[in-house]
């Protein structure tokens, strides 16, 4: 399928989304239930945390109707996203890229760009020098780039999110961990909309529970 029909159809799937889950989801089949749960960013919000990685074929299929659902989610719901490696040594400059370009406010300008640029375009981005002469033709300056992607809080963000992965017994990505306390791992069907149904509801689960 042609590449704008295929996101197309799966945003339309998403749009779908609140009709396509008419249970309750179950645990074990649905999600899995997070032991111990993990703290959060914000206690105030349902905290929904999307793990990635831009060589990830299965995220790059994901990432548009992931953006179109979170761009609709109620204030009450922080939206986060991870970028990790899940032990693919070769995820990790992408992985990192997305920190700095993140702490250099770049992120906006070139995520989506990123992802066709390794999917779509194929062009290999797999090292930082691949990746910074990558985003040069995209207007990011490499010494900026260079500077974040080599500093403490880059750093530290990109382990941590390594960390999280393992806290939290990351089988795969993309996948989405709600508040700290349930886990979807998104299945390349194409039937986003029904797995985002399933995430909607343990928001709302979760927004229960914080009212408790």
């Amino acid at each position: 399928m042609h590449l704008v029909a295929r996101v197309l159809v799966l945003t339309l799937a998403v749009v779908a989304a609140p009709g396509a889950w008419s249970q309750a989801p179950v645990a074990g089949r649905d999600f899995t239930v997070i032991v111990p749960s993990q703290p959060t960013s914000d206690a105030t919000r349902v905290v929904v945390t999307e793990f990635f990685s831009y060589q990830c074929p299965h995220c790059y299929a994901f990432s548009q109707p992931f953006k179109a659902w979170a761009a609709a989610l109620p204030k009450d719901v922080l939206c986060t996203r991870e970028a990790v490696t899940i032990g693919h040594e070769v995820w990790e400059p992408s992985a990192r890229a997305f920190y700095a370009l993140k702490s250099i406010h770049k992120l906006d300008t070139v995520d989506d760009a990123l992802f066709n640029a390794v999917h779509s375009e194929r062009i290999p981005l797999t090292t930082e020098a691949q990746i910074s002469s990558w985003l040069e033709t995209k207007g990011v300056s490499k010494q900026d780039f260079a500077s974040a992607y080599r500093s403490f809080g880059v750093n530290v963000q990109f382990n941590r999110g390594d960390q999280l992965t393992r806290a939290v017994k990351l089988p795969s990505v993309p996948a989405i961990v709600i508040d700290g306390k349930y886990l979807v791992a998104i299945a390349n069907n194409i039937d986003y909309g029904k797995q985002l149904a399933v995430v909607d509801a343990l928001i709302a689960r979760a927004r229960a529970e914080k009212k408790r």
